[in-house]
C-alpha cells in the first residue's frame, strides 16, 4: 500500500468532488454529496482512511475532509441545496470534536441547518456506535443545528439496528437495493417496507441509481429522494456552478 502519511499530513495530495442528491417531486438538486478523492493518484480513497486508521490518523484525516468540503462549497450560491458530509463515527468520540465543531461554525457560519453528517458504516468502528460519547455526539451535533444521515443503510453490519437506536433524520439506503431494482421483487418489497416506514419520521435516499428502468421502479414504490450516475456524476463544484449560473441567467432574461 503506497504511504500516504510518510513525512506528514498533506491536505495538498486531497480534492473533492460533489454529487447531487435529486427531489423526484421537480426534479431539482436538495443536496451535495461531498467526496475525498486523491489528486494524484488512482487509488480506492477507502484505502487512504485504512492506513489513516492503522496509524492512528483517522480522527484528522476526517476532520481534514470534513473541513476542506465545507471550505470548497459556495454556500451563497447553492442557497437551496444542503451539504452531505461524511463522519466516521470514531470523529464524534475524540475530545476534539466539540472544539471543531466549534471552529467550523465560527469560520463558515452559513453552514448552519445547511450541513448534514452522513456516519459511515465501516467494519473498524462497530463497537463505537454503543457508546455513550457518540450518543452526546449525536445530540451535540443536532444541538448545533445539523441533521444527521446514516449511510449505506441495508448492508452494513447492524445498520437497521442503528436506524432504530439514533433515530437519523435522513437514512441512505445503499446502491446494492438500486441496482437490478426493477427485476428484483426482494429488492423491491425491501424497499416498499423502508418507504413506508420512513413515512413522517426521516426522508429515505435510494443510492446508486444507475438505470432509467430501475429509477421507475423506485418511483413507483414511492421514493422521493434519489441519488446515482444516471442523474449526475461526482464532479468539481464548479461543473455544477457553471449549470446553475446558465440556468439563472436563462431565468432572468425570461427564459424558462
Amino acid at each position: 500500500m503506497e504511504d500516504y502519511f510518510s513525512k506528514q499530513f498533506d491536505k495538498e495530495q486531497f480534492t473533492f468532488v460533489y454529487q447531487p442528491i435529486y427531489s423526484v417531486n421537480r426534479w431539482s438538486k436538495v443536496g451535495f454529496e461531498a467526496l475525498l478523492r486523491l489528486h494524484y493518484s488512482h487509488a480506492p480513497i477507502m484505502d487512504v482512511f485504512l492506513q489513516a486508521h492503522e496509524e492512528k490518523k483517522l480522527t484528522q484525516l476526517d476532520m481534514m475532509a470534513i473541513e476542506g468540503a465545507i471550505d470548497c462549497f459556495p454556500f451563497e450560491i447553492l442557497q437551496g441545496e444542503k451539504l452531505f458530509v461524511n463522519i466516521f463515527p470514531s470523529t464524534l468520540i475524540d475530545k476534539q470534536f466539540h472544539f471543531f465543531i466549534q471552529h467550523l461554525l465560527v469560520m463558515y457560519p452559513s453552514i448552519f441547518k445547511r450541513v448534514v453528517f452522513e456516519l459511515n458504516e465501516s467494519p473498524f468502528e462497530h463497537s463505537v456506535w454503543s457508546s455513550p460519547l457518540f450518543k452526546e455526539g449525536l445530540n451535540y451535533l443536532r444541538q448545533c443545528g445539523f441533521q444527521i444521515a446514516i449511510d449505506d443503510v441495508g448492508t452494513g453490519m447492524g445498520s437497521l439496528q442503528h436506524v432504530v437506536e439514533h433515530r437519523p433524520d435522513i437514512i441512505k439506503l445503499d446502491r446494492y437495493f438500486s441496482r437490478g431494482l426493477a427485476d428484483s421483487k426482494e429488492k423491491q418489497e425491501m424497499v416498499k417496507c423502508l418507504s413506508q416506514y420512513n413515512k413522517g419520521n426521516t426522508t429515505l435516499i435510494l443510492e446508486g441509481i444507475e438505470c432509467e428502468k430501475d429509477l421507475a421502479i423506485a418511483l413507483a414504490l414511492d421514493i422521493k429522494v434519489v441519488q446515482g450516475y444516471l442523474l449526475d456524476r461526482p464532479a468539481a463544484i464548479d461543473t455544477f456552478l457553471k449549470n446553475h449560473q446558465l440556468r439563472e441567467s436563462l431565468s432572468f432574461g425570461g427564459i424558462r
